[in-house]
């Protein structure tokens, strides 16, 4: 197959749409609250509810009565698919199994959405709606014919994969270079799970991805002058990445690696992307201000977990955040890595160690090797390529120790190594050279074959974990 996109086409959607089947109900990490705002977007409420009232917690099996929470009124028959499936028994021991009758069951379990419980899900519910918007889709074409939940949650993960698919597609077709690493970098294990799941991450990842490639072909056009529609699809882009998770907002900044001779003037250069940035943090800002009534403790296991407390806190002892991620980092940041190539399902499902290893080694390879000799990468370019992956990083920390950590803990809280694949580009950005010459297309039917083999092992892992 000639055309790279092409190739990540055939490849995603043959094993995406696998994927889709053989992931075991709502056992992907925070999958239960991504159906709950799912849902609840595909009924057309985009903002959550908050009331004190009975309710079931985040993770389904914990009954909590008359608790401030947040999510909404949904069918209870959602909520018993849930629980019927066992996901979080399953996670808390791999060896248990998926049952092939009880999901054939659920099959016809009618949906009667009239009956309705309360389920909290605080975390997902300050996400932009866009985030599920395409699994909310899946979902009401399913409603439209009262289809049972467990049809919804399949019809949700489909719409999920396509849109990533499609966003995924055009980044590997626009960027100047870097398509094999792109291919690969979406075909890890990890990527395309999340892709496959109703995670939010697919939209995230998908447009990080095309955000980053658009960057990219804006910047290594030569230097005629940059254009209105280049200008609009970058400011788009860059405003749908922001409301799909702020955490991610920094890559925004990698529009400085433009050259500014792209523009007719450098006053012109810098209005142009600092309102490119400035509308995308304004348009955060609104529904950070719109949902502010929404931040309740996302966690109720651990007290003094206000994000006020924590705030308060960083400020007298600025210096403990850094000590906090010297020691995660030092004590996890081998498994983050890990995770971030095949650290699947609650992250109790994970690839061979060899696998993990060689497609390392094969992302370094593509990423030092597949160089253009007319483009080449300057040095301020990549400095701005890992001040953002730097910051993006310790920016997530932070989040995570505001929102998740207890104010005695040794370490933060909540990082995954998935949370690294948006930045991902940014980072094998640093390994792009114009030494190292070898004829980089003798490999793509080895690096095409090593791809289907590495989708046809995660299917073995997957139906070994939840089926076999």
């Amino acid at each position: 197959m000639k055309k790279t996109e092409n190739l990540f086409l055939a490849i995603a959607l043959t094993f995406g749409l696998i994927f889709t089947l053989i992931i075991a109900p709502f056992h992907a990490e925070s999958e239960p609250q991504h159906y709950y705002r799912s849902y609840q977007i595909s009924e057309g409420k985009l903002i959550a509810d908050k009331k004190i009232t009975d309710c079931y917690g985040q993770q389904f099996e914990t009954y909590l009565p008359s608790t401030t929470c947040v999510g909404g009124m949904l069918p209870k028959s959602i909520l018993t698919t849930a629980k019927t499936t066992e996901g979080i028994e399953s996670r808390k021991n791999p060896k248990r199994k998926q049952n092939i009758q009880t999901i054939i069951a659920l099959l016809n379990l009618p949906l009667d959405s009239n009956n309705r419980v309360f389920l909290r899900f605080p975390n997902i519910s300050l996400f932009f709606p866009i985030t599920h918007l395409p699994q909310a889709f899946g979902m009401a074409i399913g409603r439209l014919f009262n289809l049972s939940p467990l049809v919804l949650l399949y019809m949700g993960r489909i719409c999920n994969l396509l849109v990533w698919l499609l966003l995924v597609y055009l980044a590997i077709k626009i960027t100047p270079f870097y398509k094999w690493l792109l291919l690969l970098l979406a075909l890890t294990p990890m990527s395309i799970f999340q892709a496959s799941s109703l995670s939010g991450d697919a939209l995230t990842n998908g447009l990080s991805f095309l955000l980053i490639a658009a960057i990219l072909k804006t910047a290594f056009a030569g230097e005629k002058q940059v254009t209105k529609s280049e200008i609009f699809i970058l400011a788009l882009l860059s405003l749908l990445l922001s409301l799909s998770k702020l955490a991610y907002f920094p890559i925004l900044f990698l529009l400085w690696v433009i050259p500014v001779q792209r523009f007719p003037s450098k006053k012109q250069y810098f209005i142009t992307l600092s309102a490119i940035v400035l509308v995308s943090l304004a348009a955060v800002l609104s529904w950070l201000l719109i949902t502010r009534h929404l931040n309740v403790p996302l966690r109720l296991d651990t007290p003094n977990l206000t994000t006020e407390q924590r705030l308060d806190y960083l400020a007298s002892q600025p210096w403990k955040l850094l000590v906090l991620l010297g020691n995660t980092l030092r004590l996890h940041g081998l498994t983050y890595l890990e995770q971030f190539l095949g650290g699947m399902g609650w992250g109790e499902t994970k690839m061979p160690i060899w696998h993990i290893v060689s497609f390392g080694l094969v992302l370094v390879g593509v990423a030092a090797c597949s160089h253009d000799k007319d483009i080449v990468v300057c040095r301020r370019q990549k400095a701005i390529s890992l001040g953002i992956v730097v910051t993006n990083v310790v920016l997530i920390f932070t989040l995570l120790y505001v929102t998740w950590t207890s104010l005695d803990a040794d370490v933060i809280q909540g990082f995954q190594g998935r949370y690294l694949i948006p930045i991902s580009p940014l980072l094998f950005l640093l390994f792009y050279n114009q030494k190292i010459k070898l004829k980089f297309k003798k490999f793509n039917y080895a690096i095409a074959c090593y791809l289907l083999f590495c989708q046809t092992l995660t299917v073995a892992v997957l139906l070994k974990r939840y089926w076999l």
